[in-house]
């Protein structure tokens, strides 16, 4: 006769007590890290490939519950993030155009970045009226300065845009709907910050966050006090255009972000960006400036879009030490002048806007028709 196997009792109620009580903790944690004091006390998320599309997340999300809309997004580098003061258009454009604009622009953005922030976040997220893409020589080619799209798309959430399909989808909601997953490899980089047993120096990424509220970073000293402490050797005018043929990839990529703000039901805007005259410097500067301006013109009128040059063709428009940074970033003096121009320009396009909620529904505004 054979001897009893013994059997082993499962407790189905202990495993759901646990699996719940697990659940639960979770739950909390994740509605804990969304009280507004805890996430000040915590290290930035790190959902995206830098803290800078995080920051200016959270500024737009107070923006949209502040004004319900925004109309006017300015989108492109850090020629854009600290050339382009919003709050500063929209008062220069009055009350009654009742516009409210932000400006996502984020240092080393090339096009190709720009238009996949562009397709998988702003426009999404946003819903705009109007996208005005900001534009420098330096972008149509390739350049070390860049940010390299490969490490771009390394990002939490942006390897899941790339990626595509179903998965990619999952991947990109869950990062971006639960906190949990947003602190990805925070801890490890606090410890390395500590490697040495005493704090290191702050990344770069981490001050270029510092903005605000509608997005602008004020750039600091001015060109005459950098040119003055510093030799800029490797600083050199630009070139001219002399075959699009080498910046087709450029345009292709300035090309898709219009036709992706279109499908969006957003108007595009092309802005050319002045650099500091030293750029176009030498006898033939102004051909080899109407070379680049005709270049961008040439795609605007291919794809029916506006293209705008506050400079009216003029290299040497922007000439002042004090109003640039360095030769392309402008000081706060710089920014102030060029909002003002682009706001001159745009003021009879954006007095009959007809702004909408961020819900799509129609906003009153005493100038739309």
């Amino acid at each position: 006769m054979e001897t009893p196997q013994p059997t082993i009792a499962f407790r189905p109620r202990f495993l759901s007590a646990t699996f719940l009580a697990v659940i639960g903790l979770l739950i909390g944690f994740e509605a804990l890290i969304r009280v507004g004091a805890v996430q000040r006390a915590l290290p930035i998320r790190t959902l995206y490939h830098e803290p800078g599309v995080v920051r200016r997340m959270e500024s737009l999300q107070r923006v949209i519950e502040q004004y319900g809309r925004v109309d006017v997004l300015f989108v492109g580098s850090s020629v854009v993030r600290c050339n382009i003061r919003p709050a500063e258009f929209d008062a220069l454009l009055g009350t009654d155009a009742n516009v409210v604009s932000f400006n996502v622009g984020m240092s080393g953005l090339w096009p190709r970045a720009v238009h996949l922030y562009l397709k998988e976040l702003w426009l999404p997220q946003v819903r705009p009226r109007v996208v005005i893409q900001g534009i420098r020589y330096g972008e149509l080619v390739s350049s070390p300065r860049a940010r390299k799209y490969d490490d771009i798309v390394r990002g939490n959430v942006e390897s899941a845009w790339v990626a595509g399909g179903a998965a990619g989808r999952i991947k990109a909601v869950a990062f971006e709907r639960l906190h949990l997953l947003q602190y990805r490899g925070s801890w490890p980089s606090w410890l390395l910050r500590y490697r040495n047993g005493s704090q290191g120096e702050i990344e770069e990424d981490e001050l270029r966050v510092i903005t605000d509220p509608r997005g602008w970073t004020p750039r600091t000293p001015t060109l005459d006090v950098v040119l003055a402490a510093h030799r800029l050797d490797a600083e050199r005018p630009n070139p001219g255009v002399a075959d699009v043929r080498a910046i087709a990839d450029a345009l292709d990529d300035l090309r898709a972000s219009a036709r992706e703000a279109r499908r969006a039901g957003a108007d595009y805007i092309l802005l050319n960006v002045p650099e500091h005259a030293f750029r176009w410097s030498g006898d033939d500067g102004r051909a080899r400036y109407a070379s680049y301006l005709g270049a961008l013109r040439q795609l605007a009128e291919i794809e029916h879009f506006s293209f705008v040059d506050v400079t009216q063709g003029d290299p040497a428009a922007f000439a002042s030490a004090a109003e640039y940074s360095d030769y392309h970033h402008m000081s706060p003096s710089g920014a102030d002048r060029f909002t003002k121009l682009l706001a001159d320009n745009f003021a009879p396009r954006l007095r009959t806007l007809k702004v909408r909620g961020h819900d799509g529904s129609p906003v009153a505004a005493s100038a739309t028709p």
